[in-house]
């Protein structure tokens, strides 16, 4: 089935200037401590679903020696946990123990989930989703922006649980050496400066699984168990080379055989459950969906269904222009002792007038402090034909700063042109909404679309 991105990115950076892009996350009415609390529904549902069956605590109320004391997180919604918990047991831990029993899941699983509600930020300017500590704690981010109907939202979460599981496993029982040896010599600390379209060209089969072997197979797992074995076929049909394709089926084999042989998984038998119960808590069509998604000017613009196009130079397959546009501002930054977020975005703010944000930050400060660098564009169609043009008109004093001070104007450049507003069809199905220049329509920009 295909499935038309339209939801917010569960790691978009929605910032105002000079906060913590997630800290107006927090809800003052909910349980924030970490003392002794009277025990809730909550707390009691998940008691009866993961500590009673399974040993497994959540906790979900703030406690920092959980977490790192020099980041600024804040604790989940309440109203969130849920929800994303609900998911968790049932794309995560019903379809291990369909598959392997519950003696697997009892011996293997972490014996505690900690939630936070804001997103974990690196220094480098990646955000971390979820981390696995020793193989007893999972720790997932991001929270507050969870929404279960959403299979974007709920594929992207699997993803990060099934990667975080991987290392798990990892860590009980190795994965072969002959793994490390396929790729050698292909990992690079700037793995974040490579699109996933040219990872995949290279061997991998997302831009994160070139930072390290370890982080190499955790992908694989995931990204195989999210995809499904249909959209992982179609994936390698068409997004690979000869020599990458027969690369990622290296690594197949022998994560498949690895499985088998160290916790007796029938991999592919997991990959068809994960997809089974996938489609039951978000069904395509649920955040986006159908065969053949609509105009995208009929649902994105001022007073339409989305108002915004969200871009997320990690997730997102975009072209090699618009990635090298960031890499060259983000190099400018940081010989400025700054770093530009690969998250930024385009807002309607009027019926033909749009805002490009922009997010940077100081990077040699020990508490992190997004500003945002607002461009203001007035939108016409030029032709008559559904093109769009972006006439600059003003920017804030951080966008003048970013441009005239520090010089970084590569992107602020790229949409200074004329584009078709169109869908690109991907391999697996999905539909990204996307920007295509006019005259070179591959130096395209992919979103995805939010309110």
């Amino acid at each position: 089935m295909k499935n038309i991105l339209t939801a917010l990115l569960v790691i978009l950076v929605t910032v105002t200037a000079c906060h913590d892009p997630y800290n107006d996350n927090a809800s003052p009415g909910n349980e924030y401590t970490g003392g002794p609390q009277t025990k809730t529904a909550l707390d009691n549902w998940l008691y009866e679903k993961f500590t009673l069956p399974y040993n497994i605590e959540v906790k979900y109320r703030q406690d920092a020696s959980e977490l790192d004391l020099y980041k600024t997180l804040v604790p989940p919604d309440a109203d969130k946990v849920q929800s994303m918990m609900e998911v968790v047991r049932s794309v995560w831990i019903d379809t291990y123990t369909s598959v392997a029993g519950d003696a697997f899941i009892k011996q293997y699983c972490p014996k505690q989930f900690v939630l936070v509600g804001s997103a974990n930020y690196n220094f480098d300017g990646t955000i971390t989703l979820g981390t696995a500590e020793g193989g007893r704690k999972v720790v997932l981010y991001v929270v507050n922006d969870f929404q279960k109907t959403d299979r974007y939202a709920v594929t992207e979460m699997a993803h990060v649980i099934e990667h975080e599981f991987t290392h798990i496993l990892n860590q009980k029982i190795s994965y072969p050496a002959e793994l490390k040896a396929i790729s050698a010599g292909k990992y690079t600390a700037n793995w974040n400066t490579v699109s996933v379209s040219d990872a995949r060209l290279a061997g991998f089969i997302t831009n994160y699984a070139m930072s390290s072997p370890d982080e190499d197979i955790a992908e694989m797992v995931s990204m195989m168990l999210v995809l499904g074995r249909e959209g992982y076929e179609r994936m390698l049909s068409c997004e690979t080379t000869a020599d990458s394709y027969e690369t990622i089926r290296k690594k197949e084999k022998l994560i498949v055989d690895y499985l088998q042989k160290a916790f007796s998984i029938d991999f592919y038998a997991l990959q068809t459950k994960v997809q089974e119960a996938i489609a039951a808590v978000a069904p395509p069509g649920n955040g986006g969906g159908g065969s053949v998604p609509d105009p995208l000017l009929d649902i994105w613009g001022w007073a339409k269904t989305y108002t915004t196009f969200n871009v997320d130079l990690m997730t997102t397959p975009e072209s090699q222009v618009l990635v090298s546009s960031y890499v060259i501002d983000n190099n400018t930054l940081h010989a400025k002792g700054l770093a530009l977020d690969y998250n930024f975005k385009i807002t309607f703010t009027d019926t033909n007038m749009a805002m490009l944000t922009l997010y940077y930050y100081n990077i040699n400060s020990e508490t992190r402090e997004y500003k945002e660098a607002n461009f203001v564009f007035r939108v016409v169609d030029p032709s008559g034909d559904g093109t769009v043009q972006f006439f600059y008109l003003s920017s804030d004093a951080n966008a003048d700063y970013l441009v005239n001070d520090v010089g970084a104007r590569q992107l602020f450049t790229y949409f200074q042109g004329i584009f078709y507003p169109n869908w690109l069809e991907m391999c697996s199905g999905v539909y990204y909404p996307g920007l295509f220049p006019v005259d070179s329509p591959n130096d395209y920009c992919l979103g995805v679309l939010s309110n």
